[in-house]
């Protein structure tokens, strides 16, 4: 992940690597009208511990002896013995391979204590972007990987897999992941929130700041966490860094609404009234890191186009 927007992990580091310029596709947007309100707040939602919900876990480190250990990443079960995250979250689970950490799926409201804790095994990574774009979000978009479990968890029904069309612009779903919900940095509880689904391509800031440069500007020299002042800077992001057209996913932030923090990257993109008819659309993956609310401004979801859902389920 570049500098400008943060990588979803609790264990994340902020880099400052730059991309060069490339051309944009023309901005996507939806009106106000579309877009309605969400009585949420921003970045923490609400606890979710209902059976709504009891599919999306905590991707974990466990030491034996002691038990669970830290939080890296959030997933979803989607299949018997099978959950989807992101494709960033992988590294993770190779380093806890090879380190004898145990990586592990924690179900339950809260990863530290959780209900059931069963290993991940293995993992198969979608493939990113072709050839060599420039300026996507993290290393080249589509990041998404299937992960499998030792065992099946108990009880617990998997999700539906489903097809993000655009005509689901302008639609509310709803988020949920294992992240930091309060500035202080806490993490590990299960915390859900709504979250309208903004755009499906445009350049990043473009789109966060609804085409206003002077408030764009504003943010980037005193709210940024990741900036480095420069005039120079602030034009090369702003022309930079965008969606994969029809790939990658801008939703919440809007006033009211909820988005994902450090930690819950591959949390879901969710619609469903019950754990019968709960179905995923894509994946968290990125915020944009602000010094006032850290995680404030909007999320990147890698959404489940057709070609992503056929790589989800063929893993399955």
């Amino acid at each position: 992940m570049t500098g400008r927007r943060n990588p979803l992990r609790a264990t994340a580091v902020l880099t400052s690597a730059l991309l060069v310029a490339c051309s944009q596709p023309d901005v996507t947007e939806v009106s106000d009208a579309q877009l309605g309100t969400a009585s949420l707040a921003i970045l923490d939602g609400e606890p979710a511990s209902s059976a709504k919900y009891a599919a999306v876990g905590a991707l974990v480190f466990v030491i034996p002896e002691v038990g669970v250990v830290d939080v890296f990443c959030s997933g979803t079960l989607v299949g018997k013995k099978a959950l989807v995250t992101a494709r960033h979250c992988t590294p993770s689970i190779d380093f806890a391979l090879a380190n004898g950490l145990n990586p592990s799926f924690a179900l339950g409201p809260d990863a530290f204590n959780p209900a059931q804790l069963i290993p991940i095994t293995s993992y198969v990574a979608a493939p990113p972007a072709p050839g060599k774009e420039k300026g996507l979000l993290l290393d080249g978009g589509r990041d998404v990987a299937v992960a499998y479990l030792a065992s099946a968890p108990t009880g617990i029904k998997p999700v539906k897999l489903g097809q993000f069309d655009h005509d689901m612009l302008g639609t509310q779903f709803k988020i949920a992941g294992f992240g930091i919900f309060e500035f202080a940095g806490t993490y590990g509880q299960r915390f859900a929130g709504r979250a309208t689904a903004r755009a499906l391509r445009g350049r990043w800031y473009e789109l966060l700041f609804g085409g206003d440069y002077d408030a764009y500007l504003e943010w980037y020299f005193t709210d940024s966490a990741a900036a480095l002042p420069s005039d120079e800077e602030a034009k090369e992001w702003w022309k930079i860094y965008r969606l994969e057209n029809k790939y990658e996913l801008l939703a919440g932030g809007l006033p009211g609404e909820a988005v994902g923090c450090n930690g819950d990257s591959g949390g879901p993109l969710l619609r469903g009234t019950s754990a019968s008819n709960m179905t995923i659309y894509g994946v968290s993956f990125a915020v944009e890191a602000t010094f006032s609310t850290v995680c404030g401004l909007g999320g990147g979801y890698l959404v489940f186009n057709r070609k992503m859902l056929d790589f989800v389920k063929d893993a399955l």
